[in-house]
């Protein structure tokens, strides 16, 4: 086998594996074996994955420094990005750098993200809507816990509502107390405790009373039967 029939078979390899691991949802970094911060080579390929997600990690981490404008502008612009972005791992890193800048702007990024195709995705962006304390999220999380088809994505929403001290949030979380996997129950049980500073142990009938509003009285079964919760009986 002669030298040029060896460096293409090399380069056959190579391609297959960039293929192999595109195939298995990992990012691919064509220009690993290149100088990536080469001006020509970024001019004419662009930053590469692993380069981008550095970038909106850094935008993420200096969040709470940043002017306004440039929140803004970041802002804007990772929500423009994130409709076209294909990778879904990028477009998690998306998720949490606009969860960090917190804008109006950010919010209608993370809003679009509830209804990704990839459940990843939507599971990031139902975290990131806690994070942002925004009134306007517990209705959409209330949403995603009766709608989504994942589980975990409806448990991290039940989740997420704990963030939230409002009626609205408490309801909202009617549902997850409804449920029949006690995990979901308890993971509700636990933002509501969170969340209003009541504690009526593990009464599910007491807890869905006042979520729906009411204001039942305290617990009154023995130590030995509080230590079984009602969703585990």
């Amino acid at each position: 086998m002669d030298h040029k029939s060896t460096l293409r078979g090399m380069y056959l390899v190579l391609l297959l594996g960039f293929a192999g691991c595109a195939s298995n949802g990992a990012i691919v970094d064509p220009l690993i074996y290149w100088d990536k911060d080469d001006p020509e080579i970024l001019a004419k390929y662009g930053p590469t994955p692993t380069q981008r997600i550095q970038s909106l990690d850094s935008v993420a981490n200096r969040a709470s420094g940043l002017s306004q404008a440039d929140r803004t502008r970041h802002s804007t612009n990772i929500s423009k990005e994130l409709a076209e972005e294909s990778n879904s791992v990028i477009r998690v890193h998306m998720v949490r750098a606009l969860a960090k800048l917190n804008t109006p702007e950010a919010f209608a990024g993370l809003k679009s993200s509830l209804y990704d195709s990839d459940e990843a995705v939507r599971r990031e962006a139902v975290t990131a809507m806690g994070v942002t304390k925004n009134p306007e999220a517990v209705a959409l999380l209330g949403d995603v816990l009766i709608r989504d088809r994942d589980y975990d994505v409806r448990l991290s929403a039940a989740k997420s509502l704990g963030e939230f001290s409002s009626g609205a949030a408490h309801e909202a979380l009617v549902p997850a107390l409804d449920a029949r996997d006690p995990a979901m129950r308890f993971a509700a049980i636990e933002s509501l405790r969170k969340s209003s500073k009541v504690d009526y142990q593990g009464d599910t009938a007491k807890w869905r009373e006042f979520a729906q509003g009411g204001n039942p009285e305290p617990p009154t079964t023995s130590i030995a039967e509080q230590l079984i919760p009602s969703f585990l009986r």
